[in-house]
């Protein structure tokens, strides 16, 4: 963080956070400091502290927009667009574009004062014990797990795959509220505090006697897959596993997700809708409420060509329709064809009450928002890792639930029987994550070469699969 950007990273922002539990405000003081004593001083200022967290996660400069459906599936190159002079650079790697180096330093610097968010409700929750507040774990874990899971995401954009260089350089790590920028760290030692902070959350969070001795009225305790909980800090070590080259750990992590009481995949016929603008009923491990998702989604994705549209690529209905393996559900449910451009559009995440303006119709008990973690991503990671490891069976049953829940045949029950490789489950994934934001981290992971919107293969390299740490973060450090 720098020194003297980092001071405006301070400044608090105003953030609604509406919904079933999360009816606050996060409080702004004028001069744009967290006041010890003004705000983190009881259990109510450290939720509506730690909902400012969540409600900052959500804003298009974030996973509101930028790392899900926008620039990191730009550069997965899943869209095409004409007009759009911003997509183009991400859509060629350009990281040197100015418009590119703009929206990164955006990313960088709103995610380390998010960071910093976190972290200053971890600092004031030194001032405090378990006994002084009934869910003094649950704050403490939360902020621990998220404070994890925002340094990984950077890392993986900003730095080289570790399994690729074992010493490649990191980004620094922020465990303090304060103006003075951290050490550059190698990425191995990032990777050793991301998984110290997500091991420290889940001890924290694995308390069922608490959450079952919690009164109906704990509004907090509410509508937990908008919690970094412990089944996102499980997820969370699974993909950090993975990612590092650790699969029996990898697969553990995948197992226990899969596991928990109350989460399953869809069935095939429940997939239309399901994630559209809300929370997946089902599937959703980790997601951010918000109600300001649904309109930049329509602008973007839903409406016809303007200079901000996006349409999918070229080949985006064969990838879907293969003969012979069954009725992929998630082509007819997630894309529409558009009578203006000729082409394909992902209304995978468009809000259909939003766009019809028919908001009294919502559903009771529906949550608004963006799907962060799903439970389909632990069965593509148990696949791989026990694929990896040399469990073929295991790794097969895996991947052969998730094909059924999708409406596609078993790999072993096609005719001719299909053999399990990593390929198809890359394969399947891509398919599954368009407009989440997930399957450039898996292409710069396994070092993929990239076929591009034109049909042209791109080779894997580091220019294409790192971005520049902004150059002003060293400016400042001088």
């Amino acid at each position: 963080m720098m020194k003297i950007r980092f001071r405006n990273i301070m400044i608090l922002l105003v953030l609604f956070v509406g919904g079933s539990s999360c009816d606050s405000f996060l409080d702004v003081q004028p001069k744009g400091e967290v006041l010890e004593g003004d705000l983190l001083k009881d259990a109510k200022g450290f939720e509506n502290a730690l909902y400012g967290v969540y409600a900052k996660m959500g804003t298009a400069g974030l996973y509101g927009q930028n790392l899900s459906y926008y620039a990191l599936d730009l550069m997965a190159q899943y869209y095409t667009s004409s007009n759009n002079e911003e997509a183009e650079p991400l859509m060629l790697y350009d990281y040197k574009n100015t418009k590119v180096e703009d929206r990164f330093y955006n990313i960088w610097c709103e995610m380390y004062s998010n960071i910093a968010y976190a972290n200053n409700v971890l600092e004031h929750l030194e001032h405090f014990s378990p006994s002084d507040m009934q869910f003094y774990n649950i704050y403490k874990g939360e902020a621990l797990g998220l404070r994890g899971f925002m340094h990984f995401d950077l890392l993986r954009i900003f730095s080289e795959q570790i399994t690729e260089n074992e010493g490649a350089d990191g980004i620094p790590y922020s465990t303090r509220f304060s103006l003075f920028a951290p050490d550059m760290l190698k990425a191995k030692d990032v990777y050793k505090r991301i998984v110290a902070d997500l091991k420290s959350a889940e001890q924290l969070l694995d308390d069922e006697e608490l959450y079952a001795s919690a009164s109906s009225n704990a509004n907090f305790l509410k509508d937990q897959n908008i919690h970094f909980n412990l089944q996102a800090v499980q997820a969370t070590l699974a993909r950090v596993y993975l990612t590092e080259g650790v699969l029996d750990s990898a697969l553990y992590y995948a197992r226990q997700v899969i596991q928990t009481p109350g989460l399953s995949l869809l069935d095939y016929t429940e997939i239309t809708g399901d994630m559209a603008g809300k929370l997946s009923s089902k599937e959703t491990v980790f997601g951010i409420y918000s109600k300001s998702f649904a309109e930049p989604v329509i602008k973007v994705l839903h409406n016809s060509q303007t200079a901000y549209s996006l349409e999918m690529r070229y080949n985006i209905q064969q990838l879907y329709q293969v003969d012979g393996i069954g009725n992929d559900y998630r082509w007819s449910a997630w894309y529409t064809y558009n009578d203006v451009t000729k082409k394909w559009k992902l209304d995978k995440l468009t809000d259909s009450y939003v766009l019809n303006n028919n908001e009294n119709s919502r559903p009771a008990g529906q949550i608004r928002g963006i799907n962060m973690i799903r439970l389909s991503e632990m069965y593509y990671i148990a696949a791989e890792s026990a694929l990896k490891l040399g469990h073929y069976d295991q790794a097969l049953d895996y991947f052969n639930e998730l094909l059924e829940s999708r409406g596609l045949v078993a790999l072993d029950e096609r005719t001719p029987a299909e053999t399990l490789t990593i390929d198809k489950i890359t394969d399947d994934r891509y398919k599954e994550f368009a407009g989440e934001g997930q399957s450039f981290y898996h292409m710069k992971r396994l070092n993929l070469d990239i076929l591009n919107v034109e049909g042209k293969i791109i080779p894997a390299d580091k220019k294409v699969y790192v971005v520049d740490i902004p150059s002003q973060e060293f400016e400042f450090r001088r």
